[in-house]
C-alpha cells in the first residue's frame, strides 16, 4: 500500500525523503495533486508501507506532515 504525506515545501519534501531513507523507507518525492492541497502549493512523499510510521518519523525530526492519504497511483493523467 502507498500513502501520501504532504508537506508545506519543496525543502521539506527533500530533507523528508533523506530522513525516511535512513530509516530504510521507501519513499518518492512530487508536487502534491490538487485536491490534496489545500492551502496551495505542497509537496508530497509518496510512502512504500507503512505511512503512519513514516509520519512519525518525519514530526518526531520536525517536518510537519500537512496530510495523510491513501495513495493509488497515476490515475486521470496526474
Amino acid at each position: 500500500m502507498q500513502t501520501l504525506l504532504t508537506v508545506h515545501s519543496l525543502t521539506y519534501a527533500q530533507k523528508g525523503q533523506r530522513l525516511l531513507d535512513r530509516h530504510w523507507i521507501r519513499s518518492s518525492l512530487r508536487r502534491t495533486p490538487e485536491q490534496y492541497a489545500a492551502r496551495g502549493c505542497s509537496y508530497g512523499l509518496i510512502v512504500q508501507g507503512d505511512g503512519e510510521e513514516a509520519r512519525r518519523v518525519l514530526e518526531s525530526a520536525g517536518i510537519r506532515v500537512l496530510g495523510r492519504y491513501p495513495y493509488a497511483g497515476r490515475q486521470g493523467g496526474e
